[in-house]
């Protein structure tokens, strides 16, 4: 019979802590995307969608303290710079924003969460603590 590999029991609240805060930077990219025009919808306003995506970030800077270990601790410091990068990223762009083609639009959201991709990295650095 094969056994599951778990959280150990001394980090499960702070894994737990992980993934609201994992999930709240995934609700705020999806809130990004959102302003990507489709087939079926035209996008919401690219204002809207900064404005939530950088509420988003702020929020899950808030949940961050909650999975803060020290087995955690690189990949912790690493999600953490990267909202810090993200968020400043979007008020730039914010700032200077302006009417893009579709293209340039995708690209532009693309870039603005490159930083996030810490948090995919975190992902595997939990899966290396179960047992």
């Amino acid at each position: 019979m094969l056994k599951r590999r778990r959280i150990p029991p001394e980090l499960e609240a702070a894994h737990a802590a992980f993934e609201a805060t994992l999930g709240r930077v995934e609700r705020a990219k999806e809130d990004l995307v959102s302003a990507v025009p489709s087939a079926r919808a035209p996008g919401r306003s690219l204002a809207e969608a900064l404005a939530d995506y950088e509420e988003g970030l702020r929020e899950a800077k808030r949940t961050m303290p909650g999975w803060r270990r020290a087995e955690t601790e690189r990949d912790w410091a690493a999600c953490d710079r990267g909202i810090d990068e993200a968020v400043g990223l979007a008020e730039r762009f914010r700032l200077g924003t302006r009417e893009l083609p579709f293209d340039a639009l995708m690209f532009a959201l693309q870039d603005l969460m490159v930083p996030l991709e810490a948090f995919e990295q975190a992902v595997r650095g939990w899966r290396r603590l179960r047992r």
